[in-house]
């Protein structure tokens, strides 16, 4: 780093970028997984040991990640390890909840978030952003940090939420908290961010349409107007549209005159006085073939005489809305939307509301976003997916990662049940599976795994998978899965000493393929074959194909020269 300007600097920052943990066994649980096949994730442990066994498959695939980390307030909200600090694939025996009386607790911190925003840096695609929540303990070394990872050219801007009001007898009373926004590559982002609509945009339709329904025609105008009214103080800014017509809500704009001095200079004749209407001084925003088509559609709106300037008649339907630095919106609905699925509010502390998280990935992911959340809580970003994607038909995805806390792991009693009982309270037609995360991989410990293990430990890893992954198939004789182009993947294993593949075992595989119709060219492991490669199937070799895939000899190699220097 050059020498010039400002940055940040603590200790342990010299060696955040290689303090990577070894990969993980993803260990499925059916017991705790909703459906079969899905393409959701729902992973307990350590976030930095998870986010490094994600990273064969899902490096620069990522398109959103929210997360909500530790917020160091002393409040036994930040418990740290010294020992996986010094070795990311350690146990967390020694861990303690960090205190306002410790002196080190901003390098604490900064040593905790420094990988694990290094990692999903990593993973997220060139067009993908990260989102993180923080308050004010911490939001200048946060903003610093992701300025120094993702680089200050990457900042996107920060958001305000205030989500409380407070009476405390203080200087200043805080009610308010940031969500720092960044890209990968900010020049590959789109010139704005725009959502279609919003929960007020919903309640002002769906009132249109009952009222238009239960309605005459000619009474629709007054009655929505009415409701507009009645409803004011909820609609806010919203509460212009009140006007109505056989198409829908609508409101009156001043926008037919041009910015710029470059305007459309012609005459528009007012409908009743047949006089030439008074033009904006610069000129009309319209060409005069578009207004005249505007003008036959209804879309310009007269005033009594011509010495008022026509405007616009714009439809709440064909509005979007930027999203905006400031939100408000109380943070107790968090606890609400646990209470409706659980009855019970207290079960999980400072919840994000789902109102929140919907509102940030509507702007953020797109239809077939794959959105990951590695502090998950209670699971309000997994929710959030699935309500966007009943809304709009869309085919989002969501990875979260919890581990919890030894004495209460929340990923299962929380976390999975949360999206389970979200699933069949709101009829979501997807699913998720549950992962524990299981033991680390070397050479030995791969070819030491019975064979359903090594089955779940290929389709976590098969580089076909990239992205999207392999959906398991269990209770077959060769065939343990299908990737997404429908590609059957095979396995022969009988331990290490006795799993060569051999034509018989070929020709056995590819009639199964056939059998599932999967397509070809399939991939078959063993630990030896003395067959060529054609175009119908792929050999891949046991360990080394695995080891390659989730660079685990690099990683180690890496982690080797790190306990040496520490």
């Amino acid at each position: 780093m050059s020498a010039r300007g400002l940055y940040l600097h603590w200790e342990g920052k010299r060696l955040y970028r290689q303090r990577v943990p070894t990969p993980r066994l993803f260990e499925p649980n059916s017991k705790l997984s909703v459906g079969e096949g899905s393409p959701n994730m729902i992973i307990e442990g350590d976030n930095l040991q998870v986010l490094a066994s994600l990273k064969s498959r899902y490096e620069g695939e990522v398109d959103v990640v929210y997360i909500d980390p530790p917020y160091n307030t002393g409040k036994d909200d930040f418990l740290y390890s010294d020992k996986r600090f010094k070795d990311p694939d350690a146990d967390v025996s020694d861990s303690v909840y960090v205190t306002n009386e410790d002196g080190g607790r901003h390098t604490k911190w900064l040593n905790f978030m420094a990988p694990r925003l290094y990692m999903l840096w990593s993973l997220l695609k060139d067009t993908g952003v990260i989102l993180v929540s923080i308050n004010d303990v911490e939001l200048f070394r946060l903003g610093m940090l992701l300025n120094e990872i993702f680089g200050e050219e990457n900042w996107v801007g920060t958001i305000v939420w205030k989500g409380t009001t407070t009476n405390h007898p203080t200087n200043i009373a805080l009610e308010h908290e940031y969500i720092l926004c960044y890209a990968k590559s900010k020049s590959s982002l789109p010139q704005s961010w725009k959502s279609p609509e919003n929960d007020l945009k919903r309640l002002l339709m769906e009132a249109y349409v009952g009222i238009k329904a239960s309605t005459v025609n000619t009474k629709v105008p007054a009655r929505f107007k009415a409701f507009v009214k009645e409803q004011k103080d909820l609609l806010g800014d919203l509460a212009r549209y009140n006007l109505a017509d056989e198409h829908g809500p609508y409101v009156s704009r001043r926008n037919l005159d041009k910015p710029d001095i470059y305007g459309y200079k012609y005459d528009v004749e007012h409908p009743v006085t047949k006089k030439v209407c008074r033009m904006p001084y610069n000129g009309w925003r319209y060409p005069e073939p578009r207004m005249k088509q505007l003008i036959k559609e209804g879309r310009i709106l007269f005033g009594k005489t011509e010495s008022r300037i026509p405007q616009l008649k714009v439809y709440l339907e064909e509005v979007e809305f930027p999203l905006r630095s400031v939100i408000e919106l109380d943070a107790r609905k968090g606890s609400n939307d646990l209470a409706r699925l659980f009855g019970n509010r207290e079960m999980f502390r400072n919840p994000k509301p789902l109102e929140l998280m919907q509102m940030l990935l509507s702007y953020t992911a797109g239809k077939d976003s794959l959105v990951l959340d590695a502090f998950a809580g209670s699971g309000t970003t997994a929710e959030a997916v699935m309500s966007l994607n009943k809304r709009d038909g869309g085919s989002r995805r969501f990875i979260l990662i919890e581990e919890g806390k030894e004495s209460d792991r929340f990923c299962r009693s929380v976390t999975a049940v949360r999206v389970k009982k979200a699933i069949k309270k709101d009829d979501y037609q997807t699913g998720f599976t549950f992962y524990a995360t299981g033991r680390k991989l070397d050479r030995a410990a791969i070819v030491g795994l019975e064979r359903d293990a090594l089955s779940n430990l290929i389709c976590q890893a098969d580089e076909t998978g990239r992205g999207r992954g392999i959906v398991r198939l269990a209770g077959n004789r060769y065939v343990i899965g299908k990737n997404n182009r429908a590609e059957g993947i095979c396995l022969v294993w009988n331990g290490e000493q006795d799993s060569e593949v051999t034509p018989e075992h070929l020709r056995a595989a590819a009639e199964e393929v056939d059998k599932l119709k999967l397509k070809r060219p399939f991939r078959i492991y063993g630990t030896f074959c003395r067959v060529a490669d054609t175009k119908n199937w792929k050999f891949c070799q046991i360990p080394d194909d695995i080891v390659a895939q989730m660079h685990i000899e690099e990683e180690s190699a890496e982690a080797e020269l790190l306990n040496a220097t520490a």
